[in-house]
């Protein structure tokens, strides 16, 4: 099983001070516990997220504290692999997720909450690339694709939650 490089608490605070942030939320027809399950399960992820070819290293069930997985990302014109691992998660309320590699950092938090027509999901993805001219491009270009990608995976994520035949994760045990 692969690991996040550890950061140290000057670069976490390094990279919460340079971090792009993007928010995105949506509701879904669906349980917090239904959603829950299938936006942490990393093989389902290309059923939903324009971002994700593929993903290696996983098992077909939702990711735990502390487990990883390697996936494929396409952004805009740069093509990369990612190792991902789950920093925390507390069923069916919050996930949080990081990365550290060559080109960038990237730390991703999904909350959700009952409200009245189902499930509230709200996805919080921080990043920074590393390098010319990919850091220069954060605040501007780069946040301007990521914020559509977002978008757009969250309301792919809502269409594919609020049919009636919906792949569902292995059951937890």
């Amino acid at each position: 099983m692969m690991r996040l490089k550890t950061m140290t608490l000057a670069e976490v605070h390094e990279f919460q001070r340079e971090a792009v942030r993007i928010e995105s939320a949506i509701t879904i027809a669906r349980s917090p516990y239904a959603v829950f399950d299938y936006v942490t399960t990393p093989s389902l992820w290309h059923t939903w997220h324009p971002a994700t070819l593929g993903v290696d290293d996983v098992e077909p069930r939702p990711l735990t504290t502390g487990e990883t997985t390697r996936e494929k990302i396409a952004v805009a014109w740069r093509r990369r692999d990612a190792v991902w691992t789950v920093l925390g998660s507390h069923r069916p309320d919050v996930w949080e997720i990081g990365t550290d590699t060559a080109d960038g950092s990237a730390h991703i938090v999904y909350r959700l909450s009952e409200d009245g027509a189902g499930c509230r999901f709200h996805r919080t993805l921080d990043f920074r690339s590393k390098g010319w001219p990919w850091r220069a491009l954060d605040a501007s270009v780069t946040r301007w694709i990521l914020d559509r990608q977002s978008a757009r995976a969250l309301r792919h994520l809502q269409a594919v939650m609020e049919t009636d035949v919906v792949v569902r994760p292995a059951p937890q045990q």
